[in-house]
């Protein structure tokens, strides 16, 4: 049995990867859509912990790290690698990309970076996706989308409430990442319009996923 592919889909906040994602769903119904934090049961449970507990906004990178980690190794585990093996593709929205842009550059984890690379051999175990695509925002963007997002829908979370120096990090963090996986990252300016932006993704995902 053919295996299934593995696709990620990131970027910094108010992006738009939310919106894309439920045209990806309508796209390709058979593909299993996961997410990070959360994609498991026990992996929902730590989501909480990292985005909303009152508390989460005080954790340092490393605790978030550990967090995030443990996230994914339960995630591969229970969800992602089953649903591969069985030929299926899947979708997540953020994955170890998130984690690097994140932890060691906004929130400035540095000394986390060598640990990055060293825990990802022993907790993916050869799980690594075949693709990354990231949506492009400028920190400004990002805030002012976020905020728009707060006052109409009351959705947000510490990260999305943080400077703009923090999300000028995050864009960095990913622009490093795609620099070191250049073979399999592929970036979007998410500045277009939503059709704009749907056409470049479908663009990069139809010759992977038909």
């Amino acid at each position: 049995m053919k295996k299934g592919k593995l696709i990620v889909i990131d970027g910094g906040e108010g992006s738009g990867k939310s919106t894309q994602i439920q045209f990806l769903k309508e796209k390709y119904p058979l593909a299993l859509f996961t997410r990070e934090p959360g994609g498991s049961e026990y992996g929902e449970e730590i989501r909480n912990l990292m985005l909303k507990s009152p508390l989460a906004k005080d954790a340092s990178a490393e605790t978030q790290f550990g967090l995030i980690w443990a996230n994914r190794a339960d995630h591969v585990e229970k969800k992602i690698r089953p649903a591969l093996e069985k030929g299926i593709n899947v979708i997540s929205d953020r994955f170890d990309s998130c984690t690097f842009a994140y932890q060691i550059y906004g929130q400035e984890g540095t000394d986390l970076k060598d640990l990055f690379f060293e825990i990802r051999k022993t907790f993916l175990k050869g799980c690594v996706p075949d693709l990354y695509v990231f949506f492009d925002i400028s920190p400004e963007e990002s805030l002012k989308r976020t905020t728009v997002r707060a006052n109409l829908f009351g959705e947000s979370n510490h990260f999305d409430e943080r400077k703009v120096e923090f999300h000028a990090r995050v864009r960095e963090g990913y622009a490093e990442f795609a620099r070191l996986f250049p073979k399999n990252t592929k970036i979007i300016n998410a500045h277009g319009s939503k059709e704009e932006v749907r056409k470049s993704l479908q663009k990069v995902l139809d010759p992977i996923l038909g």
